[in-house]
């Protein structure tokens, strides 16, 4: 027995011996992911790419071997600049912070593959994905490259959402990322990396079959680990970052360069927390002279509430609010279709009012409906389980049938009357137009005519009215439930 573990001393001290007389390198990656738009810091004390920018400099003050990637989905949800600029302003300050690389998230292509090509020269930052390919085959965006770094060879692989045809699905994803990881080593990288608009559950799955990635960079679902998430099956890890820019993910690795194999792996989540991270200033400036220029209303403070105010309740209130302004019957706003965030407590701005559904209520349209059309749509909903819409000028009740297993809506509208309706664009496409197909008394209905109305313009002048009155948004919201 002693004799035993004399031999496994001297083999752990021999190895040590070799570490330490090798050739050997670090790395320090720094990772964001799914910004979504959020330039501007938020009124939470966490987020906002001033913040980032600043965090990340403050890095480089002391270290010279630092890669900074990003795992996709910079466009969309957001501030009412990055989408009066269609998300620009997001990729020049990804330059002015210095992003090595990036992932393409499916949000990125909102405006075209074209749009993001340009965003992608702003941004200067290289964008890999090895799944994204045209109808001949040929990729879109390079898959892959390798970054050397105080001699140190990092090969880095992007990927964006699995979800088959020209994006390919899961086992052959992970077959083309073994082959390109496999070729990296090859041509000499010591690390391969992934950074991939793709959820940890998937990464969990593709990465027993591309055993050569090292570190996998995950994103798209938005998720946050305080841990890595180890692969049994290879000894990879996962990473995710998150959210609207309120995290950073560190990872510094320590490399035999000689053997090409791992020394130590660390990892932190730096939270970018207002009142612990460094503000760059000159890039707070630079975000709030674009704002003025693009936007100048976005900063006015219209209102205030004591409480924040959930999607759904947001949702009715900018039903009351798109119905008072156009001087329409009746209104809608889908809480799962519009809205993206809650309305956080304390004053607010147009900013702010924007991020809760201005993205997806840009476009607002009008229709005519019969008492019995806006019943069936309420009852259509909830029997083809898509969610129920808020709504305002009349009252209605939800009903569900259970011996017939049908859900139907009761109102105090006059069935044959006609009503004018207003309804964000996307609210009718995806929608009231969607069931026109399975609800017979919805066939056949005419286009839309679109207003000049926007969602968030509604909702400036319904908070505005509010404040007048001299109560909080939550306080009227009280009256209106």
């Amino acid at each position: 027995m002693m004799l035993k573990k004399s031999i496994t001393l001297i083999v752990a001290c021999l190895c040590l011996c070799l570490s330490a007389g090798a050739d050997t390198g670090k790395v320090l990656i720094l990772y964001t992911s799914d910004m979504h738009d959020y330039i501007k810091p938020g009124p939470d004390n966490l987020g906002g790419l001033p913040y980032v920018a600043g965090h990340v400099a403050s890095v480089r003050e002391t270290r010279d071997d630092i890669l900074l990637f990003d795992g996709g989905d910079v466009m969309e949800k957001g501030d009412m600049v990055s989408f009066t600029t269609q998300s620009r302003i997001m990729y020049e300050a990804m330059k002015k912070i210095g992003y090595t690389a990036g992932a393409v998230g499916n949000h990125d292509l909102t405006y075209g593959l074209d749009h993001l090509r340009a965003c992608s020269e702003l941004s200067g930052m290289d964008h890999l994905c090895l799944n994204y390919y045209d109808e001949s085959g040929t990729p879109y965006f390079p898959a892959s490259k390798i970054y050397e770094v105080n001699g140190a060879k990092v090969g880095v692989i992007g990927l964006t959402t699995i979800k088959g045809g020209s994006f390919l699905d899961l086992p052959e994803c992970g077959n083309r990322v073994a082959a390109e990881a496999a070729r990296l080593k090859q041509e000499g990288a010591h690390l391969v990396v992934v950074i991939a608009h793709v959820g940890s559950s998937d990464l969990a799955k593709l990465a027993p079959l591309a055993p050569e990635v090292d570190l996998f960079f995950g994103g798209h679902n938005h998720e946050v680990l305080k841990e890595p998430r180890p692969v049994p099956e290879t000894g990879a890890l996962i990473l995710m970052a998150g959210q609207y820019a309120r995290y950073v993910v560190h990872m510094e690795v320590t490399l035999d360069l000689d053997a090409k194999r791992i020394l130590d792996r660390q990892m932190a989540l730096v939270a970018m927390e207002q009142d612990k991270i460094s503000l760059d200033k000159d890039m707070m400036a630079w975000v709030h002279e674009e704002e003025l220029k693009y936007c100048p209303e976005a900063s006015e403070v219209v209102g205030s509430s004591n409480t924040d105010i959930l999607p759904n309740r947001m949702a009715r209130v900018a039903a009351e609010a798109l119905k008072r302004q156009s001087g329409a019957d009746a209104a809608f706003c889908h809480p799962g279709q519009i809205m993206r965030s809650s309305l956080p407590a304390g004053d607010i701005d147009a900013n702010l009012l924007f991020r809760t559904g201005g993205q997806r209520g840009s476009e607002v349209v009008q229709t005519e409906l019969t008492g019995e059309q806006i019943q069936a749509y309420l009852g259509g909903l909830a029997q083809e389980r898509k969610g129920q819409t808020e709504w305002a000028g009349f009252r209605a009740e939800i009903r569900y049938n259970r011996k017939a297993d049908q859900w139907t809506a009761a109102t105090d509208l006059e069935p044959s009357k006609r009503y004018k309706v207003v309804l964000p664009k996307l609210e009718w496409d995806s929608r009231l137009k969607c069931l026109q197909e399975k609800v017979p008394s919805l066939a056949g209905l005419g286009e839309p005519s679109t207003l000049e109305l926007t969602f968030t313009r509604a909702l400036v002048a319904y908070v505005k009215d509010v404040t007048a009155q001299g109560k909080t948004l939550d306080a009227h919201l009280v009256t209106l439930q």
